[in-house]
C-alpha cells in the first residue's frame, strides 16, 4: 500500500521518524492511517535497520484523534484491511485501532513522540504510548472523548494515570479541558518542552543517542520495564471497548452535536 497519510523516513543512523500527513485534518487518523501504519510497525519491530522510531505529525497539529467526519466508508475499510492481511479475525478490542494501539503497546525498539501541536482523543493516546514525550510550547493535550459523549479508548484509560495520577487524569477524562505544554511537563506528562524550531532536533539528537547505543541491552530494558504492563494494558483495552458498547442517549447526542458543530445537549441518559 503506497502511503498517502504518512511519511516515512528510514535513516542511516538507525532512526525511522514517521510523519503523520494529514495537516488539513490536524492528522486525524481514518483506517488508511492505521493500515498504512502498521507495516511499518511490523517492519521496524524486526530489522536491525531501526533502532528508535520517532512519531510526530505535519503541520499544526501532532493527532487530532480519529477521523469521524472524513474517514473511511466500510468497503474502502474493508479492501483496506483485506489488501494489507488485517482481517477481522485479528482484529482486536475496537476493532483496527485495536490492532495499531496493541502493535504499539508491544513495539520493541524506543519510541518518541514529537509533539508538536494538538493531541486530542486517540491522538493523546498515540502520545501516551510512546516511552519518551518530547513537546513543542505550542503542544496541546486532550482528553475529548467525553465532549462526543464517550468513555476514553485507545489505551488513555492504562497509560494516563500512570504516568500523571489518579486525580489529574480523571480531571481530564472528566472535563475534556486542554492542558498545556508547560502544564504536562509539570504533571510529568512529557519528558521535556522546547521550542517549536527546536522540537526536531531534540527528538532526532536524543533518538540519534539512543540509536547510537547497544540496542539489544536498550531493547532488553525497555521489555523489563513495558512487559509487565503487556497484560494490563491488553485487558483496559478489552475494558475500553466494552464501555465505549454501551449505548446511551447522550453518546448518540454528542455525535450529532460533532456533526453539527454545536454545544451537546446532555440529558444523562
Amino acid at each position: 500500500m503506497q502511503h498517502q497519510d504518512l511519511k516515512v523516513e528510514e535513516r542511516e543512523d538507525g532512526v525511522w521518524v514517521v510523519t503523520l500527513s494529514r495537516p488539513e485534518r490536524l492528522n486525524a487518523m481514518r483506517a488508511r492511517t492505521v493500515y498504512e501504519l502498521l507495516p511499518v510497525l511490523e517492519r521496524g519491530a524486526v530489522q536491525d535497520a531501526c533502532k528508535v522510531l520517532v512519531i510526530t505529525g505535519e503541520g499544526r497539529g501532532f493527532c487530532s484523534g480519529a477521523d469521524l467526519l472524513g474517514g473511511d466508508t466500510p468497503d474502502e475499510v474493508a479492501k483496506m484491511a483485506e489488501a494489507s492481511g488485517y482481517r477481522r479475525s485479528k482484529e482486536g478490542a475496537i476493532g483496527h485501532w485495536g490492532v495499531l494501539f496493541t502493535a504499539l503497546n508491544h513495539f520493541p525498539k524506543p519510541v518518541i513522540a514529537a509533539v508538536n501541536g494538538v493531541a486530542a482523543g486517540a491522538g493523546l493516546s498515540l502520545a501516551l504510548s510512546a516511552d519518551i514525550r518530547i513537546a513543542s510550547t505550542e503542544a496541546r493535550f486532550i482528553s475529548v472523548f467525553v465532549r462526543r459523549g464517550l468513555t476514553p479508548d485507545t489505551g488513555t484509560t492504562f497509560h494516563l494515570p500512570r504516568l500523571i495520577g489518579d486525580s489529574r487524569a480523571l480531571e481530564m477524562m472528566f472535563t475534556g479541558d486542554a492542558v498545556d505544554a508547560a502544564t504536562a511537563e509539570r504533571w510529568g506528562l512529557v519528558n521535556r518542552v522546547v521550542e517549536p524550531s527546536e522540537l526536531m532536533p531534540a527528538a532526532l539528537d536524543l533518538a540519534g543517542r539512543i540509536a547510537a547505543g547497544p540496542s539489544i541491552t536498550i531493547e532488553l530494558t525497555k521489555r523489563l520495564v513495558r512487559d509487565l504492563t503487556h497484560e494490563g494494558v491488553d485487558r483496559q483495552l478489552q475494558n475500553e471497548a466494552w464501555a465505549i458498547g454501551v449505548q446511551t442517549e447522550d453518546k448518540a447526542e454528542g455525535g450529532r452535536a460533532f456533526r453539527e458543530r454545536r454545544e451537546p445537549r446532555w440529558t444523562g441518559r
